[in-house]
């Protein structure tokens, strides 16, 4: 089925609900879902008027020879829904408020794996908030984001911890296959990219086979660990993945674009608070792994001496969060992760 055919039989599929629409576009940005921008036919009885429509298949969007169940949409579909009444977070700057929050789900049909929920007009991704030519961002900017981002993350995990989201967690930590997806991704890769960067990561061949080791007892533990969007990759894991992600993601910003993804972390660190040395250690791992599998792949972002010097960056990360060598970080960037804070570890990991 053409991509034509598959938006064509989506806007089918809404014609006899609430949630018809004259027309749909398609949204850049993402990879595995189809994903559109629909105009109602009548409005909904709160007014609105445009909302995002997700589409799931049994492969990726982008890429149709990557098979991937379309299963992970309940997935998703699960945890938005557990989600609708969470609280936002909110700060106030002197720019105006900044505030986070997951898309309400409207609707959802299991029948054709198709959800309908909140849109959150004019928007862009992160990265390109913080790329585009002429947006002028004050250094507080940046930081106030990654501050609420931080305390969201805090109040999810910590929602996470409460009994009443027994089912929830329960339910995430059968996406088995979503969880093994990402431990390939990265700690599989981690090990296997020391081949392309041998002059630089072969020396610590056996730190990242370790690490891939630590990374893999993770998954078998039974402890299940702005619009915060595409959580089809809920799974059962440590909470310093979902912090080590975020931050390696927005430190590529700084990295490749000279932006201002180093405020953000800063903010995003405070904001989240109580990382105990442990958690930070492990955060740093992460961090590191993501940069060496992730960040070296990213086409047009960076010339080949950044990725090199990326990768570099990423194996002291690994290597040096794998010695505990806390006086290595505190003495940078990376102190960061080491304020005197108390906190502990982990239980639900989010996408």
């Amino acid at each position: 089925m053409t991509d034509e055919a598959i938006q064509t039989a989506v806007l089918a599929g809404l014609a006899n609900t609430p949630y018809a629409c004259t027309s749909a576009t398609q949204l850049s940005g993402g990879t595995a879902n189809f994903v559109y921008r629909g105009i109602l036919t009548q409005p909904l009885p709160d007014g609105t008027t445009c909302v995002v429509i997700k589409h799931t298949e049994d492969f990726v969007a982008s890429n149709r020879n990557f098979k991937i169940s379309a299963e992970r949409c309940l997935i998703e579909e699960s945890i938005l829904k557990s989600l609708n009444d969470f609280p936002v977070s909110i700060i106030d700057t002197k720019q105006g408020q900044v505030t986070v929050k997951t898309p309400r789900l409207y609707s959802f049909d299991p029948t054709t794996n198709t959800q309908v929920m909140e849109e959150l007009p004019d928007s862009l991704d992160l990265k390109s908030f913080f790329t585009t030519p002429g947006l002028a961002h004050s250094r507080e900017w940046p930081v106030s984001i990654g501050l609420a981002l931080g305390n969201w993350l805090r109040s999810f995990h910590d929602w996470g911890d409460k009994a009443a989201q027994a089912g929830v967690k329960k339910e995430m930590a059968t996406n088995v296959a979503m969880r093994d997806i990402k431990f390939t991704i990265n700690y599989d890769n981690l090990v296997g990219t020391v081949a392309r960067y041998p002059g630089l990561l072969e020396s610590s061949r056996g730190v990242f086979e370790q690490v891939r080791d630590m990374a893999r007892a993770d998954n078998d533990q039974s402890n299940t660990p702005l619009f915060i969007i595409d959580w089809e990759l809920t799974h059962s894991g440590a909470r310093a993945l979902d912090l080590g992600q975020m931050i390696a993601e927005l430190y590529e910003l700084t990295h490749f674009k000279g932006k201002a993804g180093t405020a953000i972390i800063r903010g995003f660190t405070e904001g989240y608070a109580n990382i105990n040395d442990d958690m930070a250690f492990r955060t740093a791992i992460h961090v590191g792994t993501h940069l060496i599998c992730w960040g070296t792949t990213v086409a047009g972002w960076g010339s080949e001496e950044q990725i090199e010097d990326l990768v570099r960056i990423g194996r002291d990360l690994v290597v040096k969060g794998w010695e505990k060598d806390r006086d290595w970080f505190v003495s940078g960037f990376w102190e960061c992760l080491f304020r005197d804070r108390e906190g502990n570890g982990s239980r639900v990991a989010s996408a």
